[in-house]
């Protein structure tokens, strides 16, 4: 089982770095930034234009949960308002890589962005495969790890479980000294 988990790992970091060649850097780059602002102009602005919600919509007025739901539709607005905006601004920011020189350069950046991306979340999921045993599926995880050295050299040497582990480490020296 553990073979197959990795063959399917290795898969996912070539498609993660197909996809990244494709995009390009610039590209890739722009859209986790459009994601990022757009999430936070959305939880920000919601609630500047709830109120206009509110007004606005008749149906909502005087109910237990009028500001909750008004504050989910801005929310909802202002995403698709940002996506909207953001896809435009990226789109005329993709042309800029088709300069000779520049679009290579960023293809192949692109692919390693994908593969930095492919690798962070293949350590989140080894990082949950080795909560396995802690949450009573010690079975499962033998069935996963015990076959493969491969799999069981990822599950102990996992950077992340290793940042998560010395974090922890921080956090009790702190509370014990105080």
């Amino acid at each position: 089982m553990g073979e197959i988990i990795v063959a399917v790992f290795g898969i996912y970091l070539i498609l993660q770095m197909i996809i990244g060649y494709r995009r390009g850097l610039i590209k890739s780059m722009l859209n986790l930034a459009s994601w990022i602002l757009t999430f936070a102009i959305a939880y920000k602005g919601a609630a500047y234009f709830k109120e206009i919600v509110i007004q606005n919509v008749p149906e909502i007025q005087g109910t237990i949960v009028t500001d909750r739901i008004a504050y989910m539709i801005a929310y909802m607005g202002l995403m698709i308002v940002c996506k909207i905006i953001f896809s435009v601004v990226i789109r005329f920011a993709n042309k800029v890589t088709r300069v000779p020189g520049v679009g290579f350069i960023n293809k192949v950046a692109g692919a390693a962005l994908g593969l930095i991306k492919g690798s962070l979340i293949i350590m989140v999921v080894v990082f949950f495969i080795s909560l396995m045993p802690h949450v009573g599926m010690e079975s499962e995880y033998a069935q996963i790890v015990g076959g493969s050295e491969v799999m069981q050299t990822m599950v102990e040497t996992n950077p992340l479980e290793q940042m998560i582990k010395q974090q922890i480490q921080i956090e009790i020296q702190k509370l014990l000294q105080q």
